[in-house]
C-alpha cells in the first residue's frame, strides 16, 4: 500500500460505521466480500494486518466509549436531581429563550453535558448555571428533527427540563469567547440592517454558518439548486479566509513559519465564531498539511490530508460518525479533491469542461447522503454551481475582510449586489419538479446504496475512468426507473401519512395526484412535518388543507411554511376572515371528499378514509390524549400519544385499490 495514510484512515471509519449502524450479523457477508477484493487485487499481508488493526481499534474505541461513559450517563434518564455546570454554548432563539450547554459532574460522572432550555438569564460563556430539581431525558430521532445524532456527535446525551429553581453564577472568566460572540452578533446585525433582509441572512449563513434568519423556503431553493453547501461552514470557507490571511501575512511579515502561526490563529477564532462546526475543522486541519507541506518544502495530496483529517477527527471523536455534517463534509471533499480530478484528467487543456465534470463528479459522491439526509437532490447542481459560486465566493471573500476589518470597508452594498442574482435564480429555478431529484419508498435508500456500492467496487477492481464513467450512468439510469416505477405505482394507491410529534398530529392523504392535508391538532408545529413529507414526495400542490383547531394561528404557520406549494382550498371551523382570500371556506364540524372509488370524511373530530369498502378510521383518544388510528383495511390498531410522545408517529399507510396493506415508518 503505498499511501498508509489512506488505508488507515478508510478501515477506521469503516470499523466506526460496523460499530454503529451495521451491527447485524448479516454484515458480516459485506465484510468477506471486503476481505476478498482487497486480496484479489494483491494487497499484502502488513498491508492487510494494519487494515485490520485500524477497524478493529475502532471497533474497540467506540465501544468503549458507549460502555464506560455513554451507557452511564444515558441510565440516568428519567431520573430527577440537581445539575451544576458551567455555560460552554449559548444558541439564541426569540422570546428570549436559549439552548444552553452545560458541562459538570453529575451522578460521580465528570465532564457530562446537558442541554438545557431556558429563558432570562442573560448569561455569559463561562458562567456557572445551577439547576435545582430538573427531570433528565434522553433525546431521540424523528422524521423532521434528528436530535439525537446530532447532540450525540457533540457528546451531548440528556437534556434537562423542568427545574424547580435556577440559579446563575457570574465568573467573568471567558473573556476571548465571550468577546468573540458579541462581535459575531456586532457582524450579523450589520449584515440585517445594511443589506437588505434576504441577502443579509444569507451573507450571515455564508460568514457564520448561522442559517436561523433565513427565510426556510430560500434555503429549500438555495439546497435544490445545489448550493446550499455555501451556508455550511466548511472547504470553501475555510480555503477563502486561508487564501485571504496568507495573501494579508506574506505581505506585510517575514517568515513564513509566523505568517502561517498567525493565519492559524486567526482561523482559530474565525472558527470558534463559527461554533465549530466539523466541517469546518476538517477542512482546517486539511489547510494546515497543505500549507506545512509548502513549508517543509514536501508535495502535497489532497487525499492524504483527507485520510489525515478523518483519523484525527475519528480517533479524538468515534460518535462523530453520528454527524450529517462530517460525513457529507469528508464525501464532498472527495469529489472536488480527489475523484474528480481523477475522472478529469483527460480534460486539463479544457478548462470549463474540467471544472464540469469535477462538479458532476461531487454530485455524485454527495448523492447517496443527499437523499438520506435531505430526501432529495439537485440535477442540475454542476450547471448552478459553475454559473453562481463565482459570485457566491466573490461575496465570502468580501464578507470575511469586512468581519477581519472591523466592518470599516463599506462593501455591503457590493456584497449585496452580488448576492441578489444567487438568490434571484436559485428561487425562480427551484420551483421547477425538473431541478430535483426524489425517490420516496420503503426501498428507496437501499437500492440507492446497492447502486453506489456497485460503482465502487466496479472501479476498485477494474480502475479504468471510461468504465467507472458508464457505471455511474448506467446505476444512476436505474435508479431513475425505479423512482418512476416506485412513483407510478404509488399514484394508483391511496396513501395516509399520520405526521407530528408531541402535541403536534396532522393527515396528508395523496391519491392518483390529488393531496389533501387534515390539521388534527392544531399545533404550530404541525406544518414543518406536512412541508417535509411534501418535499420528500415531489408532491407541489395540495387540493385542500382542513384545519380543525386553532385556525387562525395555524393558517399563519401553514402560509409561511409552505409557500412554495400551491393551496387550492381551505376549510376552518370558525368564521375566519382573510383580506383578499377567496379560497378559504367554513365547515360546520362535518366536510366530505368523495372520488370514484374513495371516500374521505371528517365529522366530530373523526376522519374516515374508504376506499372500495376497506376504512381507515381516525378518533381521538380518551381526554385528548392522542388518536387511535384503525379500520377494515388493518390488522391492528395504532395509538399516536399526544402526552407523553411515547406512541408511534410520523409513518405512512398504503392501500391498493385491488386490496393490500402496508405500514411504513417515516
Amino acid at each position: 500500500m503505498k499511501r498508509k495514510m489512506i488505508g488507515a484512515a478508510a478501515a477506521y471509519l469503516a470499523g466506526l460505521f460496523f460499530a454503529s449502524f451495521f451491527t447485524d450479523i448479516k454484515y458480516a457477508a459485506v465484510l468477506l466480500v471486503i476481505l476478498i477484493l482487497l486480496i484479489a487485487k494483491g494487497m499484502r499481508g502488513k498491508d492487510l494486518i494494519m487494515l485490520v488493526f485500524c477497524f478493529s481499534a475502532a471497533i474497540g474505541s467506540y465501544k468503549a466509549y458507549e460502555r464506560l461513559y455513554y451507557e452511564r450517563v444515558v441510565s440516568l434518564a428519567g431520573t430527577a436531581g440537581d445539575f451544576e455546570g458551567r455555560i460552554l454554548e449559548i444558541e439564541s432563539y426569540s422570546g428570549d429563550l436559549s439552548l444552553y450547554t452545560l458541562k459538570g459532574e453529575l451522578n460521580g460522572i465528570s465532564g457530562v453535558k446537558i442541554n438545557y432550555f431556558g429563558s432570562g438569564l442573560d448569561a455569559e460563556y463561562g458562567d456557572i448555571l445551577r439547576l435545582e430539581n430538573c427531570k433528565f431525558s434522553n433525546y431521540s430521532n424523528d422524521y423532521v428533527f434528528r436530535n439525537r445524532d446530532i447532540f450525540m456527535a457533540e457528546g451531548i446525551f440528556l437534556s434537562a427540563d423542568y427545574p424547580e429553581n435556577v440559579t446563575l453564577e457570574r465568573t467573568h472568566s471567558n473573556h476571548v469567547k465571550n468577546a468573540l460572540m458579541n462581535y459575531r452578533e456586532k457582524m450579523l446585525s450589520r449584515f440585517r440592517s445594511r443589506m437588505d433582509g434576504e441577502t443579509g441572512n444569507f451573507l450571515g449563513a455564508m460568514v457564520f454558518g448561522e442559517k436561523r434568519g433565513l427565510d426556510s423556503d430560500m434555503q429549500t431553493s438555495l439546497y435544490r439548486c445545489g448550493i446550499g453547501h455555501v451556508m455550511a461552514v466548511s472547504g470553501l470557507h475555510v480555503s477563502v479566509i486561508a487564501v485571504v490571511l496568507m495573501t494579508f501575512f506574506s505581505r506585510l511579515i517575514p517568515g513564513r513559519f509566523f505568517s502561517f502561526f498567525l493565519m492559524n490563529l486567526a482561523m482559530l477564532l474565525f472558527i470558534t465564531m463559527a461554533e465549530w462546526p466539523v466541517s469546518a475543522v476538517r477542512a482546517a486541519i486539511m489547510i494546515d498539511f497543505a500549507y506545512s507541506a509548502s513549508l517543509f518544502r514536501r508535495q502535497n495530496d489532497s487525499f492524504n490530508s483527507l485520510a489525515g483529517a478523518v483519523l484525527i477527527l475519528c480517533i479524538t471523536n468515534p460518535y462523530v460518525i453520528y454527524s450529517s455534517g462530517f460525513l457529507l463534509s469528508i464525501t464532498a471533499s472527495f469529489g472536488i479533491g480527489v475523484f474528480g480530478p481523477y475522472m478529469a484528467d483527460n480534460f486539463s487543456e479544457r478548462k470549463f469542461i474540467k471544472n464540469a465534470v469535477i462538479m458532476i463528479c461531487t454530485n455524485v459522491c454527495v448523492f447517496p447522503l443527499s437523499m438520506k439526509y435531505f430526501g432529495e437532490t439537485s440535477l442540475i447542481a454542476p450547471v448552478i454551481n459553475l454559473l453562481l459560486l463565482p459570485f457566491c465566493s466573490a461575496a465570502l471573500v468580501g464578507g470575511a475582510i469586512y468581519v477581519m476589518t472591523g466592518g470599516f470597508l463599506p462593501i455591503l452594498k457590493l456584497i449585496e449586489f452580488m448576492l441578489n442574482p444567487v438568490l434571484a435564480v436559485s428561487d425562480f429555478i427551484s420551483r421547477s419538479n425538473l431541478s430535483y431529484f426524489y425517490f420516496s419508498g420503503k426501498y428507496s435508500f437501499v437500492i440507492i446504496i446497492f447502486a453506489a456500492a456497485a460503482v465502487i467496487a466496479v472501479h476498485f477492481v477494474f480502475n479504468k475512468r471510461a468504465l467507472t464513467a458508464a457505471v455511474i450512468a448506467l446505476v444512476f439510469g436505474a435508479v431513475l426507473i425505479c423512482s418512476a416505477i416506485s412513483s407510478m405505482i404509488a399514484y394508483n394507491c391511496i396513501r395516509i401519512a399520520f405526521l407530528g410529534r408531541g402535541s403536534s398530529a396532522a393527515a396528508v392523504i395523496s391519491y392518483k395526484g390529488n393531496t389533501r392535508i387534515f390539521d388534527l391538532s392544531g399545533y404550530y408545529n404541525t406544518p414543518v412535518y406536512v412541508r417535509k413529507y411534501l418535499c420528500e414526495n415531489g408532491i407541489s400542490r395540495a387540493d385542500s388543507i382542513v384545519l380543525t383547531e386553532n385556525e387562525p394561528s395555524q393558517y399563519s404557520a401553514y402560509i409561511s411554511e409552505i409557500k412554495p406549494m400551491t393551496i387550492g382550498e381551505w376549510y376552518v371551523g370558525d368564521d375566519m376572515f382573510v383580506y383578499n382570500a377567496e379560497n378559504i371556506f367554513e365547515f360546520s364540524g362535518e366536510i366530505v371528499f368523495d372520488y370514484d372509488d374513495v371516500y374521505i370524511f371528517y365529522r366530530d373530530e373523526s376522519l374516515v378514509i374508504d376506499i372500495d369498502g376497506e376504512s381507515i378510521i381516525v378518533s381521538p383518544a380518551d381526554k385528548g390524549k392522542g388518536f387511535v388510528v384503525s379500520g377494515t383495511a388493518m390488522d391492528h390498531e395504532i395509538f399516536i400519544d399526544r402526552t407523553e410522545n411515547s406512541g408511534i408517529n410520523n409513518f405512512e399507510i398504503t392501500l391498493s385499490v385491488n386490496g393490500g396493506y402496508e405500514f411504513r415508518r417515516l
